[in-house]
């Protein structure tokens, strides 16, 4: 498999602040925690919303077509069961497929934090950072020459797909320079507690950098 697009990036760490005070002084306090629960309600349902967009291009079977909105990758708050909690957070992690816009995006999120804190909810949002989509033609020489030396030495004929994460090609394809990600490894054990390489996968990997570049660098020679 051979990525040559990738969704675009728009990760945030929510903050809800309240007023704490001793259990027993609830009533003088404000449950940030609850204020919490009112603000995830409210992104639940522009998660509902986000994620009937579906993508046109090229995925694998292990992918859905649907955009992405996370909530909750991270979170705490409090600092103790018995005091009313000051603050809690939680992160927000939003994923767009090619056809949607990164500042589209952006600013649909914050109208929904603007709509909050206009009815009282107080929130933050720090700590964000975002990242373009982006895509690279298939047919370009570099991608023919990387998918026939995937060829020669596997064996297999390589499939180009988009990536469900963010990649560096996207600094690329803002120039116009064609630019592909390719390596070891199973995406159905990235990120995870078991994740692992087959180091036969890595030497391949070695040995279809040198012929794809060979192959690139002297195209008379392919």
């Amino acid at each position: 498999m051979i990525w040559n697009a990738n969704r675009g990036a728009i990760s945030l760490r929510v903050q809800v602040f309240g007023k704490a005070a001793h259990v027993g002084l609830q009533h003088q306090a404000v449950n940030a925690f609850e204020r919490m629960h009112r603000v995830v309600a409210r992104l639940q349902a522009l998660k509902h919303e986000v994620e009937q967009r579906t993508s046109h291009a090229k995925i694998g079977a292990e992918q859905a077509r649907n955009s992405i909105l996370m909530l909750g990758g991270q979170s705490g708050g409090g600092s103790n069961f018995n005091v009313v909690p000051e603050n809690c957070w939680f992160t927000i992690d939003r994923r767009i497929n090619p056809e949607e816009d990164l500042a589209t995006e952006k600013s649909e999120v914050d109208r929904c934090f603007g709509k909050l804190q206009a009815r009282g909810n107080s929130s933050g949002v720090g700590d964000s950072a975002a990242g373009n989509s982006a895509s690279c033609d298939e047919g370009s020489a570099l991608g023919q020459a990387l998918a026939r030396s995937i060829g020669t030495v596997t064996g297999d004929a390589p499939r180009f797909e988009l990536c469900p994460g963010l990649l560096e090609i996207r600094f690329y394809a803002t120039q116009g320079i064609p630019a592909y990600a390719y390596g070891p490894g199973l995406l159905s054990v990235a990120h995870g507690p078991n994740e692992y390489v087959d180091l036969r996968n890595v030497i391949e990997s070695a040995a279809i950098y040198a012929l794809a570049a060979i192959q690139t660098l002297n195209p008379n020679e392919s």
